[in-house]
């Protein structure tokens, strides 16, 4: 008998019991949940991986059309055969890292167009304010220089199919979306960074493009902008200014920005320097930098530009290490421009226009790679 009972124990013990399985302290139910949680942490980190990938995509794709001219991408080789470059010594520390981001240098064309189109179709405009800015990441340091929107330029014929010259601010209305009069990409941004390109060798990287309603939107959701105006600005009986600090909401912004009834194409640059001065300094404030996201998320649809999410944290990093020594803006005087008037064929008629000659270009240079 006890033979026997220590037989079937023995047999006993070999067989499932309880559910439990010879060698191994793991119920068929365990087995069954651990099976299923080792498919699902697999399948977790396919989508977790997907998302990251995703998520990496988005956040360094462009949030509009980039530059991809026909000698690669962000470079436009052809310049104009009158234009002569003038010799730089190199300003930039090839051993110095950039202070944000992973890029040294950017050229970023910043365009104000005159339209109140909703949205960021973009159909049409002209290119009311012109400015290039270089970004020296290592320094840092950003230099602004401005092109009066009357400065009557030469065209690629071959890639802005209207008949030439131009005003600088019709080779963006020519290559606007409406239009179709460019050939290349990035529409009129493209067709105005291509005439730039070609009049004077400075090939922009990135480009900003905002319209009148993008404007007014963005300075009102910053809070308005306050300006120290060194003399009164006279517009009536439409609107003035006194000199003097004041703050200025968005529409009084813009109207600053756009006088020139009673003023030269110049003192308007001065006045638009003066706002985009302001804006700056806006952004600065710790109080709109904790906002800056939820800004930014109402108005990235509405403006133009070929940078990415990524870019624009570099540039907003970039922000808060500038101030008044590193942040320059450059404004031509009458000493390198003449105005005059020129038949513009596309308007079929005589236009009051700005000319410029080979100082003008010297003086872009100098200006850009400054100190």
């Amino acid at each position: 008998m006890d033979n026997q009972k220590t037989t079937k124990s023995a047999t006993d013990s070999t067989q499932p019991v309880a559910g439990r399985i010879f060698g191994n302290n793991i119920s068929i139910k365990d087995r069954h949940r651990k099976g299923c949680l080792g498919w699902f942490l697999i399948i977790l980190a396919i989508l977790i991986g997907l998302g990251i990938f995703w998520g990496i995509s988005v956040w360094r794709t462009p949030l509009s059309e980039s530059f991809i001219f026909s000698s690669g991408p962000s470079t436009i080789k052809r310049t104009s055969p009158n234009l002569q470059i003038p010799t730089l010594q190199a300003t930039m520390d090839p051993d110095k890292k950039p202070v944000c981001g992973n890029e040294s240098e950017w050229f970023v064309m910043l365009v104000g167009l005159d339209s109140r189109e909703q949205g960021s179709e973009y159909l049409y405009g002209l290119a009311d304010v012109i400015r290039i800015a270089r970004v020296d990441f290592t320094v840092p340091s950003v230099n602004v220089v401005s092109f009066s929107r009357a400065m009557l330029v030469e065209i690629p014929e071959d890639h802005i199919l209207v008949e030439g010259p131009l005003l600088i601010n019709q080779s963006y209305f020519y290559g606007a979306r409406g239009m179709g009069y460019y050939t290349g990409s990035a529409f009129g941004a493209g067709s105005l960074a291509e005439t730039i390109q070609y009049n004077f060798g400075i090939t922009a990287d990135h480009y900003l493009v905002v319209n009148f309603q993008a404007f007014v939107s963005f300075v009102d959701a910053i809070g308005g902008i306050d300006v120290d105006l060194p003399s009164f600005v006279d517009d009536m009986p439409s609107s003035y200014f006194p000199a003097g600090a004041q703050h200025l909401d968005g529409e009084r912004a813009l109207t600053l920005a756009r006088i020139r009834k009673k003023y030269s194409d110049l003192a308007r640059i001065n006045n638009q320097t003066i706002v985009i001065n302001a804006i700056i300094q806006k952004l600065q404030d710790p109080a709109i930098i904790s906002r800056i996201p939820s800004i930014y998320a109402s108005f990235v649809d509405s403006v133009l530009t070929d940078a990415s999410p990524a870019q624009l944290n570099t540039a907003l990093c970039l922000l808060n290490k500038l101030d008044g020594t590193n942040l320059k803006f450059f404004d031509a005087g009458w000493d390198l421009l003449t105005d005059g008037w020129e038949f513009i064929p596309t308007l079929q008629k005589d236009m009051e226009i700005i000319r410029w000659d080979q100082n003008f270009v010297n003086w872009l240079y100098a200006s850009l790679w400054s100190k």
